[in-house]
């Protein structure tokens, strides 16, 4: 028997989505957005609340970079994500993360971040009843060299990339391969 909840945000899992973008004095800002995913294959969706210092510094750039983590930088994505921006401008100094350039967009890359996409707006939806939303346009993707495997490929076991469980507030990591897709359904399709 099922229990029955009260509509509420617990799709699981969600990607820890970092988003960076740069501050009007060219420091670096870094926050921990958990809503957001892939609208079509080129175009990503962030649901954030406007009140964000990043929200503002994309609306003046028009660009950001989306990082994703693996679980060797958990801490500092966790501690970027409860600072506020608007409070500590310089938060990103107290991490131990390295930002660099990104030669797309006008906005840092995270050095320590195995799969990075940089992105320019594509569309900003303001709408007072379903929120705010930043739709992102991938320019490019950014992977380091030891996350490939040797078809060419990603190697995601080697880049430990964690997710955010809103049903019971945990990060936790990628687990086993449990099967192939667009793969293992063939055997239901018969001849």
């Amino acid at each position: 028997m099922k229990t029955k909840l009260k509509p509420r945000p617990i799709l699981t899992p969600q990607m820890i989505q970092m988003i960076a973008t740069y501050n009007e004095d060219g420091s670096v800002n870094l926050m921990n957005a958990a809503w957001g995913g892939q609208l079509t294959g080129n175009v990503f969706i962030l649901s954030l609340d406007e009140s964000h210092k990043s929200v503002a510094n994309i609306k003046r750039e028009l660009c950001f970079t989306l990082g994703l983590p693996s679980r060797k930088e958990i801490v500092d994505c966790d501690y970027v994500g409860i600072v506020s921006g608007n409070e500590n401008p310089n938060k990103f100094a107290k991490t131990e993360l390295h930002a660099i350039p990104s030669e797309v967009v006008h906005a840092p890359v995270i050095d320590e971040f195995p799969l990075t996409f940089e992105c320019k707006v594509l569309r900003i939806i303001e709408d007072d009843d379903l929120g705010f939303y930043v739709l992102g346009e991938v320019q490019d993707i950014l992977v380091s060299a030891e996350y490939r495997g040797e078809d060419g490929g990603f190697d995601v076991d080697k880049m430990d990339l964690c997710f955010f469980s809103p049903l019971d507030n945990t990060y936790r990591a990628y687990g086993e391969v449990v099967a192939k897709a667009f793969s293992v359904g063939k055997e239901r399709k018969g001849n």
